[in-house]
């Protein structure tokens, strides 16, 4: 249930007040009638595009209000210092929330207006604020305002708090752009060896081995091979192929969660890039496979 409340938080942030509920259901309906088509023409095509729909279904929704997520802890630095510059001149905590307001903080600024109606509205510092941690899914901006909110409970101080507590943000943020830029070398190692390289050396041994049915059925029109070794052969092979291709393809999707936990992001960014990755590695693996049997005759 948190997990389902975060996410309806993060679509609401967006504009969108869809029930996750039919969003998760739509994508269920497209994953099972994927599947069954998939067993029907035993294909593995329907499933791919089934899940990039899917996907599509659940997670476009929540990558817009994800992106103003980011915005408003981006620029919630910048509005504190402000706020503690307001009240160092003198001025009321609802001047300083309104001098936010009037600025140009994107979406923080938007928050930031319900927080000033709902203290025009005879709210308390405290609840008013509390509003602002519930509507919005952050962390950040939850400790951000309980810090607050107790700093006003505690009755002194506050522009000095503000100034610290934008510090320690600023400084969050400057952290997780450092974890982005240091983590950039084995996200693209793990992307490449993942849904490239990897698919494209097993494609070559399954084109090869696809050489030795061919070469099996010569030996087997020129009464070289019996007819039961022959089929023994082929479903060897068979079963091989099956097997790496679900290597490949279970390798490049753990690669999607893998390059989300090396950089910090959240699972719905591991999700986002998926289906992509797992398209992208079945057409490098089915070409790479293409490729080698046309050069040895196959």
């Amino acid at each position: 249930m948190a997990l389902l409340e975060h996410y309806r938080k993060v679509l609401r942030l967006a504009g969108i007040y869809t029930d996750p509920i039919l969003l998760f259901g739509s994508a269920a309906a497209v994953l099972v009638g994927s599947i069954i088509l998939s067993a029907a023409l035993f294909n593995i095509w329907p499933i791919l595009i089934g899940l990039l729909i899917a996907d599509i279904i659940i997670v476009y929704p929540y990558s817009k209000g994800e992106a103003i997520l980011r915005d408003v802890e981006a620029n919630l630095p910048d509005a504190l210092k402000q706020m503690a510059t307001t009240l160092q001149s003198g001025g009321t905590f609802e001047m300083a929330v309104r001098e936010v307001v009037s600025s140009d903080y994107g979406a923080l600024s938007k928050q930031f207006r319900y927080v000033l109606d709902d203290l025009q509205s005879g709210a308390t510092v405290d609840a008013a604020l509390y509003k602002l941690s519930r509507r919005v899914s952050s962390s950040l901006l939850e400790r951000t305002t309980t810090i607050i909110s107790d700093a006003v409970r505690a009755g002194g101080g506050l522009a000095k708090v503000l100034s610290d507590v934008a510090d320690d943000a600023a400084e969050t943020n400057r952290l997780l752009v450092e974890r982005h830029t240091k983590t950039t070398m084995q996200a693209m190692f793990i992307v490449t060896a993942s849904v490239l390289l990897a698919p494209f050396i097993v494609g070559a041994a399954m084109g090869i081995t696809s050489f030795f049915i061919k070469l099996g059925k010569e030996f087997l029109a020129n009464g070289m091979v019996k007819p039961g070794d022959f089929k023994d052969m082929v479903d060897g092979i068979r079963l091989l192929q099956n097997l790496l291709t679900f290597y490949v393809l279970f390798q490049a999707g753990l690669s999607a969660y893998m390059l989300a936990a090396i950089r910090g992001d959240s699972t719905a960014s591991a999700t986002r890039y998926l289906p992509v990755f797992l398209i992208v590695a079945y057409v490098v693996l089915v070409g790479s496979a293409g490729f080698v049997r046309g050069l040895l005759g196959g």
